[in-house]
């Protein structure tokens, strides 16, 4: 009897420890998502209090940018970004710089490895020059980044709330040409009311475009989108953050 449970003692080790995994495994429950309710000036009031936290930023990521007839891409990035500006360097392998992309509300400051020398021009002209020499995306984007997943809802945006079962969509409309055109259509998970998925929409009320956000973590007390992916124009650029921090001053406060 002992030689026997000596040749088959592997055997029923094995059998036990899938029995003990099997049992732990069973006993290991998903939490459920509490679902909150919330008006519109609730939803509001929030945002406006999470962006007035939005100071500045910075953050290590990896863009996947697939652009179609202008091929695939892929590379690293530092971002550092504020209120008022986002500032970006496209580096390879070897910690060469890519690009340098700077944008605030009015301009922005484009140089390459190609074209050291800045070029500088309005945000009129951001799609065009941007998106034929850097791949990271359209201007949208970069404002969902730099406002770490937080929409921004204020004059002379026009917000509406529909309310679902699984989740909010909240509507954003500008008045063009002496009508209002929706401009956002913004899905919002009922938790702890984040954003998951925006579709753009140009004048004429086609969408042109979708972000989608993602992989939420807390970094200093804030919920962080740790995954964004733009689509539109049969482009993709999939943004993948590796490190997120919120730097703080000598006196140990964020400024």
């Amino acid at each position: 009897m002992n030689d026997m449970f000596s040749r088959y003692r592997p055997l029923f080790m094995s059998m036990a420890l899938f029995f003990f995994l099997a049992a732990c495994t069973k006993q290991i429950k998903a939490t459920p998502v509490v679902k909150q309710d919330a008006t519109l000036q609730e939803l509001l009031s929030l945002y406006k209090q999470r962006l007035s936290r939005n100071t500045p930023m910075k953050a290590l990521l990896k863009v996947d940018a697939d652009l179609g007839a202008r091929g695939r891409h892929s590379f690293q990035s530092a971002v550092h970004s504020s209120i008022r500006d986002i500032h970006l360097r496209g580096f390879n392998l070897f910690g060469g710089t890519l690009f340098d992309l700077t944008v605030n509300d009015r301009s922005f400051s484009l140089k390459t490895a190609s074209d050291p020398k800045p070029f500088e021009a309005d945000l009129d002209f951001y799609e065009e020059m941007a998106g034929r020499q850097v791949p990271f995306g359209s201007l949208d984007l970069l404002r969902w980044v730099q406002r770490m997943g937080v929409p921004e809802t204020a004059f002379p945006k026009i917000p509406m709330l529909e309310k679902g079962e699984a989740f909010f969509t909240l509507y954003l409309f500008l008045v063009y040409q002496g009508q209002a055109h929706l401009e956002e259509k913004v899905f919002i998970e009922r938790g702890a009311f984040r954003v998951t998925r925006v579709e753009l929409f140009d004048p004429s009320g086609l969408r042109r475009g979708t972000i989608e956000l993602g992989n939420y973590q807390n970094v200093s007390g804030r919920d962080v989108p740790f995954s964004i992916k733009g689509q539109g124009g049969g482009e993709v650029i999939d943004l993948s953050f590796k490190e997120v921090s919120f730097p703080q001053n000598s006196s140990g406060k964020t400024p």
